[in-house]
């Protein structure tokens, strides 16, 4: 199976436990949600984003809402996958043993309905971030850090 598109948005409250839940699954998930967004593109951040191509087992666990614009330009959502909450539960709550039976990464100290409190507050969907971003009514936060 091919990677999957998402662009996944959580709200600043939320961020933390995304950035770890992204992390216990892999090095690939580590860096995930930096990308910060208001209203205005000024501090502070009222969400973060991540986007791009996950591995199909994390994309069939996240949820994904879709959404068509109607013939006024207004967005509507016309359906979603709700995710798995308690596949992502038990994957990222398990301890990771080495050949020794050492813990060589515990599981992370988070609760079902703390994933599940996230998945609702997330706004993930196929679309390209700048689309989401119009569709929600944020952008990114403006900096002067050079890049």
């Amino acid at each position: 199976m091919s990677d999957s598109f998402r662009t996944l948005i959580v709200p600043t409250a939320q961020v933390e436990l995304a950035r770890a839940i992204a992390a216990a699954f892999g090095p690939g998930g580590v860096g995930m949600f930096r990308a910060a967004l208001s209203a205005d593109g000024n501090e502070p951040a009222t969400h973060y984003c991540s986007t791009g191509y996950i591995p199909p087992q994390f994309a069939g666990m996240v949820p994904c809402q879709y959404w068509t614009q109607d013939e006024d330009g207004n967005w509507e959502e016309t359906g979603e996958d709700p995710g798995d909450p308690q596949a992502v539960y038990d994957a990222v709550t398990r301890d990771v043993i080495d050949e020794d039976g050492n813990v060589v990464k515990p599981g992370l100290d988070v609760t079902l309905a703390q994933i599940e409190a996230l998945f609702a507050a997330a706004d993930v969907t196929t679309q390209n971030p700048y689309v989401a971003f119009g569709r929600m009514g944020i952008e990114q936060v403006r900096t002067d850090d050079p890049v």
